[in-house]
């Protein structure tokens, strides 16, 4: 069968001082009602019932408030952070227990998308269709509405075809997140496309890649394995934590020759900082986007969140603006990349209580 994870660890430290290690981005109302987290749950639990959240210790609680339809069972929880490939191979683990023959789709808990739920399904269903046909590892690629560094690209080889609606290829490269004069190249040569980290494969082509060309990867998970078996959960979490700390794409991606990219043209926001919010939120004829109360004269582009506390401003232009209870961020919606630094900073003067 299939089976779909979210991956929901991580704070999101761009969207800060919002979004903290006790209740990171995706367990925000962003955008609407929903959190990003439970948006996703909704959406990918039309595919199936079998949905899986891969999340750390700390935020289980939070989870389980947000997710009170998610089993107790369907929570894989990461004794320590140690990036994606470890993670995806835990999950991987849990689910060729229950299912050795399983495909599993994988989705991050903070994207957010449109109104074209619709389309991301179909591409969903499209990919998971290729992993099993082919026995490949297969991701996904979206033609990039514009040129962006915020993204890895993914150049595509030759077509492989069979399906009418979705194009499939051959990958020719993963490529880094480029500058923006080479993300303007990528964007008129046409043949890249946005890599967006929606993944899905059969959990034993995963494995025996792995073992191919991530061999201390796959070696620690199968002592992980060999732990869970023997019911040692903290032998198993000792494994874990002895894990290498790798992205699936450096991991394995970028080496096996047995992957596949489906293009999709879906709506897709990586709200990675508050710019991007601000861009998709409702804003005035100012295009300002102001929550809560608020007295803007001759002010334009804000984008300010105050729940508690009147903002009032005067000639503000292309500002971010965000209160919270405990801390205030201020910067232009240009440099609001750079809040990340924040965080860094905030770490080095141990200053945790803020984190």
């Amino acid at each position: 069968g299939r089976h779909v994870v979210i991956l929901a660890g991580g704070s999101g430290t761009r969207l800060w001082p919002r979004s903290r290690e006790k209740s990171p981005k995706h367990l925000l109302a962003l955008a609407g009602r929903l959190s990003l987290l439970q948006s996703t749950f909704e959406r990918v639990r039309r595919l199936t019932e079998n949905v899986y959240v891969v999340t750390e210790r700390s935020q289980v609680e939070s989870i389980r408030e947000q997710l009170p339809d998610l089993d107790g069972e369907h929570f894989i929880i990461e004794p320590a952070r140690r990036g994606t490939a470890s993670a995806l191979g835990l999950a991987a683990l849990r689910i060729a227990e229950r299912d050795p023959n399983a495909t599993m789709l994988s989705v991050h808990a903070d994207h957010y998308l449109g109104h074209d739920e619709e389309a991301y399904l179909e591409t969903l269903q499209a990919e998971a269709r290729w992993a099993e046909k082919k026995r490949a590892l297969v991701t996904v690629g979206l033609n990039p509405p514009y040129a962006s560094t915020a993204f890895g690209y993914i150049q595509t080889g030759a077509r492989v075809d069979g399906d009418h609606e979705a194009p499939v290829y051959r990958v020719k490269a993963f490529v880094e997140k480029p500058d923006l004069k080479t993300a303007q190249h990528y964007v008129k040569d046409g043949g890249y496309l946005w890599n967006l980290g929606l993944f899905s494969w059969p959990v034993e082509v995963l494995f025996s890649e792995m073992a191919a060309h991530a061999p201390e990867l796959y070696e620690g998970l199968e002592r992980v394995k060999q732990s869970r078996r023997a019911g040692g959960r903290e032998e198993a979490d000792h494994a874990y934590e002895s894990l290498p700390t790798e992205a699936i794409d450096y991991a394995v991606l970028e080496r096996t020759h047995n992957l596949l990219v489906v293009g999709a043209t879906f709506e897709w926001h990586d709200l990675g900082s508050w710019a991007d919010l601000h861009d998709i939120l409702q804003q005035d004829e100012a295009g300002n986007f102001v929550e809560g109360d608020s007295v803007l004269i001759d002010s334009k582009n804000c984008m300010i969140h105050s729940p508690k506390k009147l903002v009032a401003a005067v000639g503000l232009e292309d500002m971010v603006v965000i209160e919270t209870e405990d801390a205030i961020l201020i910067c232009p919606k240009a440099r609001s990349q750079d809040v990340k630094l924040i965080v860094e900073r905030l770490k080095q003067m141990g200053k945790t209580e803020y984190l």
